[in-house]
């Protein structure tokens, strides 16, 4: 699986400049995410945050160095980016209750924290299938950061497959009433499994109602305004203003959808 491949890149990257002062932005560049997409995604994965990995590792190296030589810990503690012993045992207590010191003097049995392989990891199918899909989203090349919460439809099924088609976004009918018509959906620009539940303003929820043919969001994009142009009117879709000064040191362009109502982006 590419997105495996890509992540094992990071992890690499990672234990060749464990001793340094790791750049996250370059690390998620062999992800081919944003450094916002790629610390989520790593969550997500790993039910741990990418600092914390960093840090375990870190600790786990220093731990075997520290029970395998004879090397002044004040000088491990150093070649682990600790600048005093005193931080550097209070770390270590904290993550294995024991001091380093002390550790050695025991010869203590310690759990260390192994590299992370994501050819090795259990991923359950829907988690599986979640990283396949984001592989699309990510060549979309943008994604938002605020969106409005609600958004008004008569046909609910063709809404959602516009916003699928025309933004490249994950969207869904969630309920019918009695006659099989939507009456309720959610539209968010990533999968809401990832995303969703850390910024529930990420996305749209969609009603059945009359659409207000009108101003009904106002986001924020990040990755680029001109991603967002080229890939609503590669989609086939003419309805959307060409990116423009917005009078106020930025720039925008607004979206017509398929309802009529109107969505606007500015970067």
């Amino acid at each position: 699986m590419d997105w495996q491949n890509k992540m094992n890149q990071v992890i690499d990257y990672l234990e060749k400049n464990i001793c340094e002062n790791i750049n996250l932005e370059e690390a998620a560049k062999y992800a081919g995410y944003s450094l916002w997409e790629f610390q989520r995604i790593f969550s997500f994965l790993t039910n741990t945050t990418i600092g914390m990995y960093i840090r375990q590792r870190r600790l786990s190296l220093a731990a075997y160095d520290i029970l395998s030589g004879d090397e002044k810990i004040i000088d491990i503690a150093l070649k682990y980016g600790y600048e005093s012993p005193t931080a550097f045992s209070r770390a270590f207590s904290q993550l294995f209750g024991i001091s380093p010191s002390s550790a050695r003097d025991e010869r203590a049995s310690l759990e260390l924290y192994p590299k992370l392989s994501f050819d090795k990891l259990f991923f359950e199918e829907s988690m599986v299938n979640t990283m396949n899909d984001l592989e699309k989203y990510q060549k979309r090349g943008y994604y938002v950061t605020f969106l409005m919460p609600a958004y008004l439809t008569k046909d609910m099924d063709k809404t959602a497959e516009w916003f699928r088609n025309i933004l490249g976004w994950n969207s869904e009918v969630c309920a019918r009433d009695e006659n099989g018509t939507g009456v309720y959906g959610c539209s968010y620009d990533y999968p809401h499994e990832i995303f969703g539940t850390i910024n529930p303003q990420r996305g749209f929820y969609m009603f059945h109602g009359e659409p207000s043919q009108g101003m009904v969001g106002y986001m924020h994009v990040q990755g680029g305004l001109d991603n967002l142009y080229k890939f609503v009117k590669g989609n086939g879709w003419d309805k959307i203003t060409e990116p423009a000064d917005n009078g106020y040191g930025g720039r925008g362009c607004s979206v017509t959808t398929i309802d009529g109502n109107v969505l606007h982006f500015d970067e």
